[in-house]
Formats: C-alpha cells, sequence, structure tokens
C-alpha cells in the first residue's frame, strides 16, 4: 500500500513539473510574441541561413513579418567574407529595411603589436567587404564579440580599441558592439571602457535584460535565436530596438563629420584623378617631342668614322651642320671622345 502512494505522490510531482514547464515556455513565448508585435524588431543572418539552398524572403521579411531592419554578416576572422553578404545586404535595402553590417570577431597575438596588427588586419578585412557604410539606411557597423581565443581581458581590450578605432575612424560612424553578459564579465573584465559605443546584447528567456560593462542601456537586444519570422524556412535570431522606428532612423544617419570627410575624401580623389591625367599628356607630350627631335639629330662617331647628319627625307636644314672637329672638341671636353653612340635627345 504505501509503495502505491508513494508511486502516485511520483507521478504527481512529475506532472506538476511538467506543468510549469510549459507554463513557462508558454510565458517565453507569449514574451518574444509580444515583442515581435508591438516593437521595432529585425533579424540577424550569415550564410547559416542559406544551408542546403535554403533564401530568405526579403519581401516576406520585410512586409509579412513586420521586421525594420537587419543585420547581415560580412566577415569573421582574418580570412572569411560571408559568400551571401552582399546579395542579402543588396535585397535588404531593396526591400526597404535599415540594414547593418558586423564583423564575428576571432582575436590572436601574443604580443601587443600582434595584437593591434590582428585587429587592424580583420577590421580592414571587413571594411573591403562593406565599403564605408555611408549610404542612407545603413546603420553603424558591428563588431559581434563571442570568442576571446587566448587572449586575457587585458589584452581582449586592446584588441577591442584597436578594432573599433580603425572603423569608427574610416567610416565616421561609431560602431555598435554585440555581446552577452556571461562573456563580457569573464573576458573583458566586465570593462566600463566602451561606454561610448551602442550596446547589442544578447540575452534570452528574460522580460529584460541585465546590464553589462557600465552601459545605462542597450540599443539592441536579441531576446532569440530560435525566432520565426516570414520569410525564413527555419528559424532565426531576433532583435528588438531600445526605441521608436524614427529614432531607428536618426541612427542611419550619417553624421556631419563623416559627410564632410567622405565630401573631402572624394574632393580629393577626383584631384588626384586630375593631376594623374595632366601628368599623362604632359609625359605624351615629352616623349613625342623627344622622338622627334632624336629623328632629327644623330651623331655616329666612331674612332675613324665621320659625323653624320640624319634628317628626315622632307626636312630642310635649319642652320650650319657641325663640323668634325667642334664634335671632336666637344666630346674630348668632356671625356666621351671614342664613344660609339652619342645622341642628343
Amino acid at each position: 500500500m504505501r509503495g502505491r502512494l508513494r508511486g502516485i505522490k511520483r507521478a504527481r510531482t512529475h506532472l506538476l513539473r511538467i506543468g510549469v514547464a510549459s507554463v513557462l515556455v508558454a510565458v517565453f513565448t507569449a514574451t518574444s510574441a509580444g515583442m515581435a508585435s508591438a516593437g521595432v524588431i529585425g533579424p540577424d543572418v550569415s550564410s547559416h541561413n542559406h544551408d542546403n539552398g535554403a533564401k530568405v524572403d526579403w519581401a516576406a521579411v520585410h512586409y509579412r513579418g513586420k521586421a525594420s531592419f537587419a543585420f547581415v554578416k560580412a566577415t569573421e576572422g582574418g580570412g572569411y567574407t560571408n559568400p551571401a553578404f552582399s546579395w542579402d545586404f543588396a535585397l535588404a535595402r531593396h526591400y526597404g529595411l535599415y540594414r547593418g553590417a558586423y564583423h564575428f570577431a576571432r582575436p590572436g597575438g601574443s604580443t601587443n603589436p600582434d595584437i593591434i596588427a590582428n585587429a587592424t588586419g580583420q577590421a580592414n578585412q571587413f571594411l573591403q567587404a562593406t565599403g564605408d557604410l555611408g549610404e542612407p539606411g545603413n546603420l553603424p557597423p558591428v563588431l559581434d564579440l563571442e570568442d576571446a581565443g587566448t587572449l586575457g581581458w587585458v589584452q581582449m581590450a586592446l584588441w577591442t580599441h584597436t578594432w573599433l578605432n580603425v572603423v569608427g575612424n574610416r567610416t565616421g560612424r561609431i560602431p555598435i558592439v554585440y555581446t552577452y553578459g556571461s562573456f563580457w564579465k569573464e573576458k573583458l573584465g566586465n570593462s566600463a571602457a566602451f561606454v561610448r559605443y551602442p550596446l547589442w546584447l544578447a540575452s534570452y528567456g528574460v522580460s529584460t535584460p541585465v546590464l553589462v560593462g557600465g552601459w545605462s542601456s542597450y540599443t539592441f537586444w536579441q531576446f532569440t535565436d530560435s525566432g520565426r519570422m516570414d520569410g525564413f524556412g527555419g528559424s532565426t535570431d531576433l532583435s528588438i530596438f531600445n526605441g521608436s522606428l524614427a529614432k531607428l532612423k536618426v541612427m542611419t544617419d550619417l553624421p556631419a563629420t563623416a559627410k564632410a570627410a567622405a565630401a573631402q575624401a572624394a574632393v580629393a580623389q577626383a584631384a588626384a584623378a586630375a593631376a594623374a591625367a595632366a601628368a599623362a599628356v604632359e609625359a605624351a607630350a615629352v616623349e613625342a617631342t623627344a622622338s622627334t627631335a632624336s629623328s632629327t639629330f644623330r651623331y655616329t662617331t666612331p674612332a675613324d668614322a665621320k659625323p653624320v647628319e640624319v634628317k628626315p627625307a622632307d626636312s630642310k636644314p635649319a642652320g650650319p651642320t657641325t663640323s668634325r672637329s667642334s664634335v671632336r672638341s666637344w666630346l674630348g671636353v668632356h671625356g666621351l671622345e671614342g664613344s660609339r653612340t652619342i645622341a642628343l635627345f
């Protein structure tokens, strides 16, 4: 009898646990659904969204999925470029989404110069894939920090500062930092040295993310890595913007300093092109003049030969010819008598 009662209690406990778990799943699902329906949301995509030939229907993402923005992976580490980046980025733009590009960091290096070189190389690789992101509707560049390699937190701070500085100076934008709580605390010592950069924080299964590193608020919150949205054949990462659609648009506006720098660069580039063209024209003119003069005046002076003036058939003498003695005298003065061929031009 006692054994049977014990079995009934176990069964009731098991059913209770299942019920609680179901309720929690429903709560988190409802929370995500509420965010998706009420907030300014968007996916982030990479080549994995194209596994097995899958495609992203960007029209559906925007019009039926109600996405306002999208982030597309551009590069990773020191050698990988997402083969679908240009295509996805262009289609996101075509269908009216604000869009951003991100680099998945793979930090490396043993000494400070090595670390700086590694970060600079990865920054340049990213910029080579994305350009300066200066077109209207482009969000600031993103550094995705999820891997520290073998670097300690001080070295990671150096690497991160280097990448952000290189990309920020080149684009004229303040890059966004993507990370998650435990990584930032463990691999960057919960550093508060990066609060000037907008924070994109990954935190799942919570109603509000816990901030890290001295940030007083997040700019984007990635609230799931298994979201559902029209336009995707499977699950995808989803994030919510901490503000209105109008505020998101402001993030895509190119700062005045960046516009001025871009205009200055364009002027400098045009001036350089004009100077190069002028130099090419001048070089061609000099070459043409030299060719004509050389065909008119050439002296052959072997030791026993007389100087011969070679002229085009239809040319007329421009003046008195040079005598043998005067040529030898000139050559002697300059130590060149006996040279086989002396061309004036």
